[in-house]
């Protein structure tokens, strides 16, 4: 007989993937995108909110919002991510749709269009 009572587990709760948000407003095309790209290189990156049925809900604007909307929102999913150390973020603006290795060029002028670059995940 084994002296200690056992431990319960916490029952395990699925979670709605349409509840699931977002911390940033862009993606790139396929994982990994970033491991072939240098500190001076920019790749191209894809919107979410045009390919979400109802980006609100998730946290991103509506696929009709205007620029300063769009650099709004994410400003604030970037500053969420800004709270947590992620070693392979990079930098991207959600306007011009590019995105960099380079996590020091955070808050920099974007080269294309000048706002501030806004943290950016690859996976």
């Amino acid at each position: 007989m084994w002296p200690f009572k056992r431990k319960r587990s916490p029952a395990t709760t699925l979670v709605d993937p349409k509840k699931i948000g977002y911390t940033q407003a862009d993606i790139t095309e396929r994982f990994g995108d970033n491991l072939s790209l240098g500190p001076d290189d920019w790749i191209e990156t894809v919107p979410l909110n045009v390919q979400t049925e109802d980006p609100e809900s998730v946290g991103l604007a509506p696929a009709n919002a205007s620029i300063e909307e769009v650099y709004a929102v994410a400003s604030k999913l970037s500053a969420m991510r800004e709270k947590f150390n992620i070693p392979d973020d990079g930098v991207y603006c959600p306007i011009c749709h590019i995105a960099n290795t380079s996590l020091s060029q955070l808050r920099q002028p974007c080269p294309k269009c000048g706002r501030p670059l806004l943290k950016f995940g690859w996976d």
